[in-house]
């Protein structure tokens, strides 16, 4: 069978969603929401201790609060602003107030 003939038959075979965006909702249904847990004084002081040790070109990995979920994240520091609060990991900025846990690789 030549190349193209295949190719053709191929596209007949390919999955059809006729239902389209609704995969997106199932599982946007699925998602469980969680409210943002508030940390313990210990906590912070041990959160404040960690990220003060944190310098630029570390491997750290965090557990963050976004959009009414806990996201783990691994990656390089880029950039640490105390003034802003905010820490750019690889090119992904967070708010220093939305970490929930910190370990440096």
């Amino acid at each position: 069978m030549p190349v193209k003939v295949r190719a053709q038959r191929a596209q007949i075979f390919q999955s059809f969603d006729s239902l389209k965006g609704f995969r997106e909702i199932i599982k946007q249904k699925e998602r469980i929401v969680v409210p943002k847990r508030e940390l313990s004084n210990d906590d912070l002081e041990l959160l404040d201790r960690i990220i003060h040790k944190v310098q630029p070109g570390m491997i750290i990995k965090v557990i963050y609060y976004n959009q009414d979920q806990y996201v783990q994240f691994k990656g390089k520091v880029v950039k640490l602003d105390f003034e802003n609060k905010k820490i750019q990991i690889v090119k992904k900025t967070l708010n220093l107030n939305d970490i929930a846990e910190i370990e440096i690789e």
